[in-house]
């Protein structure tokens, strides 16, 4: 596939319909909410504070939001694959319910979900024409990866280039809806991965966790440690279940 043909696929399918823009401003307004709960004053409530951790949260919402989101619609319409992003309402209500429970100290961002259709024409002349459940979790999988990755560089460039604000609270968010969203409940990402390969998921699953311990733990950025700790992973999976369920 040319280049001139990639983008031509992703300007012609990878936009966002009328309610599917409605929706992802919703998605990210509640993310925003969820995420800011208790950033409205130390002592005492303030509005001018919480307004302000409100409207920082409602962006770096927003930014996840589309980098998961287009990279799974343009990896998808260049697979010949329609991507549609819609409000997961059980997921959005249990967000608001674990908040109000933990007062804004446990946040769930799961309050979104990916839904496939194919593009017909587009998948004509492909080996068994419709899609296959491997194109579904490439697509599942890019989403949290691309939050991840960007996540990923910009902590990197504040740590070691230049300081760059409100970078810890975007990459703690970034991490935390990636790991949220490889949970194996439709319609999260999880799903799709652990559909098309159990071995897959415990990797993928075994490396974002791995991460996440690693900067929580021990203060080590990582990516390699990550992929050794999916390995790992993907290894004692294999040896303890996968192979007894063959």
């Amino acid at each position: 596939m040319s280049f001139r043909d990639f983008l031509d696929k992703a300007k012609r399918y990878a936009g966002f319909s009328k309610v599917e823009r409605r929706e992802f401003w919703l998605a990210a307004l509640i993310l925003g909410i969820v995420s800011s709960w208790n950033k409205w004053g130390t002592v005492e409530f303030d509005l001018w504070v919480g307004f302000s951790n409100l409207l920082i949260s409602f962006l770096i919402a927003i930014i996840t939001l589309y980098v998961h989101h287009m990279a799974q619609r343009v990896w998808g319409a260049n697979k010949g694959i329609q991507v549609e992003h819609k409000v997961w309402w059980y997921g959005a209500g249990l967000a608001f319910l674990v908040t109000l429970l933990s007062n804004g100290n446990f946040g769930l961002l799961a309050v979104s979900g990916t839904y496939i259709s194919i593009i017909t024409v587009h998948r004509l002349g492909r080996y068994r024409y419709g899609p296959q459940v491997k194109d579904y979790a490439m697509i599942a999988l890019v989403g949290p990866l691309a939050n991840i990755v960007l996540a990923g560089v910009l902590k990197s460039m504040d740590l070691y280039i230049i300081a760059l604000p409100f970078v810890d609270q975007f990459f703690v968010f970034s991490l935390a809806f990636a790991a949220w969203n490889l949970l194996p409940i439709p319609p999260l990402d999880g799903s799709r991965i652990i559909f098309s390969s159990r071995l897959l998921y415990a990797l993928v699953a075994g490396a974002v966790i791995g991460y996440v311990l690693l900067i929580q733990l021990v203060g080590v950025f990582s990516w390699l440690w990550a992929i050794a700790i999916g390995l790992a992973t993907w290894l004692v999976f294999y040896l303890t279940l996968e192979r007894s369920w063959k």
